[in-house]
This record gives C-alpha cells, sequence and structure tokens, in this order.
C-alpha cells in the first residue's frame, strides 16, 4: 500500500469518526449536558460517560433514544410512561366515578322533588299531615 493512500484513508476515517463524535456531542448538549473532553478523531468514550453519572442522568431524562446508542440507558423513560399511564387510568376512573355519583346525586335530588311536591316523606313515602 502506497503512503499517501494510507495517508487519506487513516485522514478519511479520522473525519469520519470526529463527525459522528460532533454529532453525539450537539445531542448531549441539547440534552442539556456537557460533553467530555476527547482527542480530534477519536470517538466518543463511552466508559467514561458511564461513570458521570449526571451526564447519565441527563441523557436518561432528555434523549433516551442517544442513552439507549451510547449504552448508558437505565429505563428511566420507561418507567415514566408506564407511571403516566397508571395515572391517566387513575383519573378516567375517577372521572367514570365522579360522573356515575353525579347521576345518582341528581336521581336523590329528583326523588326528594318529586316527593315534596307529592307532601310525602322521601323515606318513608307516607303523606305528611
Amino acid at each position: 500500500m502506497d503512503l499517501n493512500t494510507a495517508v487519506d484513508a487513516a485522514y478519511q476515517e479520522a473525519d469520519e469518526t470526529e463527525a459522528t463524535a460532533r454529532q453525539i456531542e450537539a445531542r448531549i448538549i441539547a440534552a442539556g449536558g456537557k460533553p467530555l473532553l476527547r482527542q480530534y478523531g477519536k470517538p466518543v468514550d463511552t466508559a467514561a460517560i458511564k461513570q458521570n453519572l449526571t451526564l447519565v442522568s441527563q441523557l436518561n431524562q432528555r434523549d433516551p433514544k442517544l442513552a439507549t446508542y451510547l449504552g448508558v440507558q437505565s429505563g428511566y423513560q420507561q418507567q415514566l410512561e408506564q407511571q403516566q399511564a397508571q395515572r391517566k387510568a387513575a383519573a378516567e376512573a375517577m372521572q367514570a366515578a365522579t360522573a356515575a355519583l353525579k347521576e345518582r346525586n341528581e336521581a336523590a335530588a329528583h326523588n326528594r322533588y318529586r316527593h315534596q311536591l307529592a307532601g310525602t316523606d322521601p323515606l318513608t313515602g307516607r303523606r305528611h299531615f
């Protein structure tokens, strides 16, 4: 292999690695994190990211796809989605219970009103004298 070809190939490889690393760093910054220092042409060091708990936490909260790509996914996003689904189901159940209670209250109010017009006791059904 010619030296010029080897140099060109090494430069091309370093340039591609640098482009990928810059894209990862841009996503880290967008997630509110601070990218770790690295040399030009070197990939992002996932082992160093795993040791930075603050960065791992930020990635899991704000960019779970990148956290998965980097191998630091903790499952936080899935837990959050599960909790939100549970809260939504609880809210829907509460709305259904509230609607049923409203119907019962309206029926009871209507029954009291009907008995009042008829002059009867709502509990016994007997007429008032």
